[in-house]
């Protein structure tokens, strides 16, 4: 292989790179959840994953995390707990998957993926599923409010 083709390979491999991480960090942001009661802030962690953590409560601020099935957990305040982890980009799917969906109003953890609604441009759609079975679960989606990128 000569250096000019070795070169435009390594050029190419950089620009698919880097196109799919823009792809995949369009999740960060500030998020109102359906019934407005609550704001997420979706962010990239160090490994590349992402989280979402409530940083905002219409009412009840100080609300404890009283359904979490850890005894310890249950003082915690729900304002500021990570209600989302583990989500990596699939650029087969363009969806976010692999993670686990905290629901502090039940204390449930569910298997998930979240993508954006191609109809409904700054709509969110998380799908919470148990025992590995997409279709035995739940949906809810959430509004983007503002975008956040490093």
């Amino acid at each position: 292989m000569t250096s000019r083709a070795l070169l435009a390979l390594i050029a190419f491999t950089l620009c698919a790179s880097a196109k799919a991480q823009s792809w995949g960090d369009k999740l960060q942001g500030l998020y109102l959840t359906v019934d407005g009661g609550g704001q997420v802030s979706v962010y990239k962690e160090a490994d590349g994953t992402f989280s979402g953590k409530l940083v905002w409560l219409r009412e009840d601020k100080a609300r404890l995390d009283t359904k979490n099935p850890d005894k310890a957990r249950q003082s915690d305040r729900v304002w500021g707990l990570v209600i989302l982890h583990g989500f990596t980009p699939n650029d087969a799917t363009k969806r976010w998957e692999g993670g686990k969906i905290y629901d502090p109003k039940n204390g449930k953890t569910y298997d998930g993926f979240i993508y954006f609604d191609p109809e409904e441009p700054g709509v969110l759609r998380l799908k919470g599923y148990v025992l590995g079975i997409k279709w035995l679960g739940r949906e809810t989606h959430w509004t983007l409010e503002k975008t956040l990128r490093n």
